[in-house]
């Protein structure tokens, strides 16, 4: 038995959007008499700020502005009162069921004691629940036009002309002059809602063509916005490994990208929006009305709407689904050759972005190693540098060895009084560290003439491992015991002192990096950091390398570390100090790489333990 509660009047319905329910917002019913929600009627305004219902067959002009339309007595749809409460002149109790024996309406209480009442006499009435009632009251046969006394009865297949019985006699043709094919109403309505329902199917399948074709766009527009994240970032990343000059160049490439893949972006934004959106909403729409009229509108108005009907669901269907048509995009990709902007964009009508400023391009990350030579030698090396397209070894014989293009090893070039623990090339000039009480450091010509030298009294602990850097005019030495990098002009001018944390009474190597930067590895604390000098700054620390050693720059895009008793070459990127390659080799293996240095595509590794110098080829 239900309850009052359960009880839910009939729905008012907006005549347009089709949403139902009691809580419709704002009903209104315009001077055609059709009812739409305010939000429906917000917008429907002719050329003349004249309010229009929005109903595609109506149309109909509404003279009365929006603002003064009354709004819609709803009381006309509320559901039927109990017959019984209203002979008592109360008619606020719903109705709940109908008793065709009786031909009452009954709220809940009067429909218990209606049963109750019955059962005792032993009689037995078939109620029906109020929404079978309305049906079946909809459907009610409607008399003839031409035999007021004769209900509608017989229709036509092929015309959908609806007579009554005595009509027969008289319609014989449909308008076309073909022979009528009448059969009951009942069952052409029933072969009426075959079709409909054949037509629904129609949509149906057209609908999920639509979905998948929405949820293709949807993802090929979610791919297409992660892969421009991407190439923007390879952009910026490449912009990033160029020298300042040519920011402005990376930004004007970026923005020609952007702008290539915004035109085609919009292109499948408007495809979902105007194609796919627009006919999926035609279709629901159609759908919408169409259930909403064979539920609720009498048969004869299911009979009288058919051909409109079929003919606007039929156009939907045979309409061609699109579908997204987007010409092969523009892509990023690196250029070979030389010049300041190392990203083109290329698209199908031939748009290319490309300065030609004729500037280096960032060396390839480096992706195995190639053992070309290995060179022993007498002594133990500290310390390697190529310099004028020799190797310059400093030993622990006290001396600078040279070794040939044809790797062999030529004697000493300079000869010092202690170990030559740390070497560095600049332009034409050769700078030794030399272990001692105090160091000193030493500066000598292509010829081994010394030109210059300086003491540098903060080296202590294990002598023969220090390393040395030179940048823009710099030299750079590190002080170990009180953890400061010490600054020197290049003719020996102390200029400053920059605190180093990292630093340890270990074994410690230095490389430059770029304009104004400095790579420092410490073996004791297994951190590598990049520090700017002139600001003073430590950009980053990677603790990704244990027990770094020989370090060496590969351009100004990444940074090479050797790695104490390892066959493993790590490769970090000098902008974050992440680890982003390995390289691995036998030949690197049971040493310890004091230092090591790169020219063009050659890394040349001093294996310490081994007394010899590995030359390997950097391979793409």
């Amino acid at each position: 038995m239900a309850s009052m509660e359960e009880i839910v009047p009939p729905a008012i319905e907006c005549g347009f959007c089709l949403r139902q329910g009691v809580a419709l917002p704002n009903p209104r019913q315009l001077t055609c008499n059709h009812v739409h929600c305010l939000e429906c009627l917000t917008g429907f305004y002719d050329e003349n700020n004249i309010l229009v219902c929005p109903l595609e067959d109506c149309s109909q002009v509404c003279e009365v502005p929006l603002n003064q339309l009354p709004a819609y007595d709803t009381a006309k749809d509320k559901p039927k009162s109990c017959d019984l409460c209203a002979k008592k002149g109360k008619d606020d109790q719903q109705a709940f069921s109908y008793c065709p024996q009786c031909d009452t309406i009954l709220c809940v209480k009067h429909h218990e004691f209606h049963q109750e009442y019955n059962e005792e006499f032993g009689k037995v009435h078939l109620t029906i629940n109020i929404e079978q009632y309305e049906l079946l009251k909809s459907q009610q046969s409607r008399v003839c036009a031409d035999h007021t006394d004769k209900p509608v009865s017989l229709g036509c297949d092929k015309c959908l002309k609806m007579i009554c019985i005595e009509c027969v006699r008289k319609a014989k043709f449909c308008d076309n002059g073909e022979t009528h094919q009448l059969m009951s109403l009942n069952e052409l309505v029933d072969q009426l809602n075959d079709g409909i329902n054949k037509l629904k199917k129609g949509m149906i399948e057209k609908e999920e063509s639509l979905e998948q074709i929405f949820k293709f766009t949807s993802q090929t527009l979610a791919d297409y916005d992660k892969e421009t994240a991407e190439t923007v970032q390879m952009i910026q990343h490449n912009r990033d490994a160029q020298i300042n000059a040519l920011e402005s160049e990376y930004k004007q490439l970026e923005d020609k990208y952007m702008e290539d893949r915004l035109r085609t972006k919009t292109l499948m934004t408007d495809f979902l929006e105007d194609e796919i959106l627009k006919k999926w909403s035609q279709i629901r729409n159609i759908m919408r009305k169409t259930e909403s009229r064979v539920k609720h509108a009498h048969q004869c108005d299911i009979v009288s709407s058919y051909s409109d009907t079929k003919i606007d669901i039929q156009r939907l269907i045979d309409e061609i689904i699109p579908s997204l048509q987007v010409s092969p995009l523009s892509k990023v990709r690196e250029k070979s050759g030389t010049c300041d902007i190392m990203l083109e964009v290329v698209s199908t009508d031939g748009f290319l972005i490309d300065e030609q400023l004729k500037l280096r391009p960032p060396k390839p990350l480096p992706k195995s190693l190639k053992l070309l030579h290995t060179v022993s030698l007498p002594s133990y090396p500290y310390s390697t540098r190529v310099w004028n397209s020799q190797i310059l070894t400093g030993m622990g014989n006290k001396a600078v060895a040279t070794i040939d293009n044809a790797y062999q090893v030529k004697g000493s070039f300079i000869t010092f009084n202690h170990y030559p623990v740390a070497m560095e090339v600049y332009k034409d000039r050769l700078y030794t560290a030399v272990y001692g009480n105090p160091w000193t450091i030493y500066v000598h010509d292509q010829q081994g003439k010394q030109v210059t030298s300086w003491t540098h009294n903060y080296y202590i602990g294990l002598y023969y491992i220090t390393g040395l850097a030179i940048t823009c005019d710099k030299v750079v030495a590190p002080d170990k015991k009180n953890k400061l990098l010490i600054i020197y002009s290049l003719t020996g001018n102390k200029l400053k002192d920059i605190s180093c944390p990292q630093l340890s009474q270990s074994h410690v190597s230095l490389c430059a990096s770029g304009s104004d930067k400095v790579v420092v590895s410490d073996w004791s604390s297994s951190q590598v950091c990049l520090i700017d000098i002139s600001q003073s700054q430590l950009l980053w620390t990677c603790k990704g390398v244990p027990k770094p050693l020989g370090v060496a720059c590969y351009g100004e895009r990444y940074i090479l570390v050797a790695a104490d008793k390892s066959s493993t070459v790590r490769i970090l990127d000098s902008s974050t100090g992440e680890v982003v390659s390995e390289l691995t080799d036998s030949a690197i293996e049971n040493g310890s790489v004091f230092d090591m240095d790169i020219t063009e595509d050659r890394l040349i590794l001093a294996n310490f333990e081994r007394n010899e110098i590995a030359v390997f080829q950097l391979q793409p």
